[in-house]
């Protein structure tokens, strides 16, 4: 491996990626990270050609007709890096299977492993999900420390969740400050917290948008679930989230998912002015 430091990022999953760097008076991908993550890849490669890790596979095709044009349909199964030593030899891999359907793409499956070089072979270990993904979250840009946790080497140190503030959309009803969801049409109260647990599949926890024009676009565009495409008696509520969170890209920016969300107040309407 390169003596460079490989400037890595990490996404809200925890999952690796090489930073962007100015190279040559141009951008490009930091070539130590990268360096990195390609020898975790070939790490997961060589445990799958021995059959010791589930192989990845693409059998996703663009739609063609119908509701299912320009959607991905079909499954797929990928290796993600989450973590590697900074000599290459060990690896934290996550094999995360997806479907595609007309509604979008989502993760069915998340399995962890400790992939390392054993002599002429690889060894795998399995990782506790749970802890290999906070651990991998934690670890910010320390390579290794997410697989010294999952190997049970070095303890788990998760920060407090830090309150994000976001924006809702709901559905008015005749009671002030009550509202109702626009997806099952359960209350959401201001000044009230719900609490779920969230996942990363669209399983569980409570949904919001990260900004004012996100929410507004989302809205315009009729991505309101249910009878409630209409958009004709939404409100735009602030909320406060907090505990785990997920983000899910959309066309509209990122919409995001939190295990705590609490209605602060009504800034904005969907409805038209008399």
């Amino acid at each position: 491996m390169s003596n460079t430091t490989p400037q890595i990022t990490r996404t809200s999953y925890g999952e690796l990626s090489a930073a962007w760097v100015r190279i040559d008076y141009q951008h490009g991908r930091d070539q130590a990270a990268q360096a990195l993550i390609d020898a975790a890849l070939q790490l997961a490669a060589a445990a799958a050609a021995r059959g010791k890790l589930p192989a990845p596979y693409d059998d996703m095709e663009w739609g063609r007709s119908g509701r299912e044009r320009g959607k991905r349909i079909g499954s797929a199964r990928h290796h993600e890096v989450y973590d590697v030593t900074p000599t290459g030899h060990r690896a934290l891999i996550c094999v995360r299977e997806v479907e595609g359907s007309r509604y979008g793409v989502r993760t069915t499956s998340k399995t962890y492993y400790v992939v390392a070089r054993h002599g002429a072979g690889v060894r795998v270990l399995p990782a506790n999900k749970a802890v290999a993904a906070k651990a991998a979250k934690a670890a910010g840009d320390t390579l290794g420390a997410a697989i010294a946790v999952c190997l049970g080497k070095a303890p788990l140190r998760v920060a407090a969740s830090a309150v994000r503030t976001g924006y809702k959309l709901l559905v008015r009803t005749e009671a002030a400050g009550v509202y109702a969801s626009a997806w099952d049409g359960s209350t959401w109260e201001l000044g009230k917290a719900r609490v779920e647990a969230a996942s990363d599949d669209h399983t569980g926890g409570y949904y919001y948008y990260a900004s004012l024009d996100e929410c507004l676009a989302a809205a315009a565009a009729g991505e309101v679930f249910a009878q409630h495409r209409a958009h004709d008696r939404l409100a735009v509520v602030e909320v406060e989230a907090s505990g785990r969170h997920y983000e899910h890209s959309g066309q509209h920016g990122t919409k995001l998912c939190a295990s705590r969300v609490r209605p602060v107040r009504e800034i904005a309407s969907t409805v038209a002015a008399a």
